[in-house]
């Protein structure tokens, strides 16, 4: 078998350790702990991830009080999502991580919005919220922060029938964020919010103002152009409704949807079933290879 270089330098890790053990050196714990987070850095960058979990998982008992016990936890919960498919195992770490991290609100932030995201993923919208609400207690002065755990907060209680909620979440995000990118889309979901509980004119007059934002995102200006051209269709103003649906025709990511929009444009039924972004739904993009990590065994 020809060995790579990366093959080697893992290869020649694992001799090492094997010696260290066998010869009986008398290295510390500290020492062993390095030489696990080495190996496990050296297999993860080869893309040998199984090799890089159990190092990782290593380094984590072996050190209780390592200076590197964040990366750790990160590249773990990472490959048991994106490399085995195991959010289960990934929850159960992250919810280990946060309360080692309780103290340390700036370090602890990511871990429980990943963890928020994950509750999401498997339908445990409660426990997404709860871990959200701790972000929004983490965030201090980062208004950022605030947003994107008020957001997440506010979409994951809408879904669960809280729209007052989320309506007042939404609200306290939109004035407190400073990216307009982040603020717009805040911003359409709360017009969606107001669409769910069919409040056209405010969720209009807000569709309307991200429109006229000229540092919104191209997808949140597309998504708030549909939305915009149902709520007019609502009111009778079908000319209204038309423009807006032409105007789509060459950046929807569905040119299909357009076409059939405008074929029953004015008929009830059309509007009632048509196909609409739901809550929190983003434009759809193409999977990029190069940022799924791929299993590698040696």
């Amino acid at each position: 078998m020809t060995l790579t270089k990366n093959n080697t330098a893992i290869l020649g890790c694992v001799l090492v350790l094997l010696l260290a053990f066998a010869g009986g050196c008398g290295q510390g714990a500290s020492e062993g702990s390095a030489l696990d987070l080495t190996i496990a850095r050296d297999a993860y960058n080869a893309g040998y991830y199984l090799e890089a979990e159990t190092a990782y998982e290593r380094y984590l008992q072996a050190d209780p009080q390592g200076k590197h016990r964040l990366e750790a936890w990160t590249r773990l919960v990472e490959i048991n999502t994106a490399v085995k498919g195991d959010p289960a195992k990934a929850i159960t770490q992250l919810e280990t991580a946060t309360l080692e991290y309780n103290a340390r609100p700036e370090a602890n932030w990511p871990l429980l919005f990943r963890l928020g995201e994950l509750y999401e993923q498997q339908g445990q919208r409660k426990k997404a919220m709860e871990a959200w609400g701790r972000c929004l207690d983490t965030a201090g002065d980062d208004s950022s922060k605030a947003v994107q755990a008020q957001l997440r907060m506010a979409v994951s209680g809408r879904a669960l029938g809280q729209r007052d909620l989320a309506v007042d979440l939404l609200t306290q995000a939109i004035a407190q964020a400073k990216d307009p990118e982040l603020k717009s889309r805040v911003m359409y979901e709360l017009a969606q919010t107001y669409v769910l509980d069919s409040n056209w004119p405010k969720a209009r007059a807000i569709l309307e103002e991200i429109l006229a934002m000229e540092k919104a995102p191209q997808d949140t200006k597309i998504m708030s152009t549909y939305l915009l051209a149902e709520a007019f269709e609502v009111e009778k103003n079908l000319p209204k409704a038309r423009e807006l649906l032409l105007s789509l025709k060459d950046t929807y990511p569905n040119p299909e949807v357009i076409v059939s929009r405008l074929a029953n444009l004015g008929k009830t039924d059309a509007i009632l079933g048509a196909p609409r972004l739901q809550p929190g739904d983003e434009i759809p993009q193409e999977a990029d290879d190069d940022q799924v990590p791929k299993v590698r065994r040696r």
